[in-house]
């Protein structure tokens, strides 16, 4: 298939809230520690990754479902959501290792970040 713009441009109209999304997770975990909120309650921080992930899956599906473009999206779309979610995810806390002075590697986060990915990809399937 030859991509050109209006192919693009579709594709965006329908993703850009997920791709939004997922930059906007890059930006907050890549920003210096001191610079964001200080939380004290430990299950809180694993709920808002929880919910971040979750967003994303849902986003992700709602997008991919929408496009007629792309329609090797059409098919297993929430494992490959779950999949993109649990990756990413783990790559954005290993990128905090890398990259960030005050901020590290969780396994905990990593595993709340794929546990929102699963449980939004599988909601969406059955909700849609």
């Amino acid at each position: 298939m030859v991509y050109n713009s209006f192919t693009l441009t579709n594709f965006l109209k329908y993703n850009w809230p997920s791709i939004f999304w997922a930059a906007f997770i890059l930006g907050i975990c890549l920003m210096p520690g001191r610079d964001l909120p200080s939380v004290s309650i430990w299950e809180f921080d694993k709920i808002v990754h929880f919910g971040v992930y979750f967003l994303l899956a849902v986003l992700l599906y709602w997008g991919w479902e929408k496009q007629q473009i792309v329609r090797f999206l059409h098919q297993q779309v929430a494992l490959k959501i779950v999949l993109i979610c649990v990756a990413y995810g783990f790559a954005v806390e290993v990128l905090q290792e890398w990259l960030t002075t005050d901020r590290h590697f969780d396994l905990f986060d990593a595993l709340a970040n794929g546990l929102g990915g699963l449980v939004g990809g599988w909601l969406s399937e059955r909700v849609k």
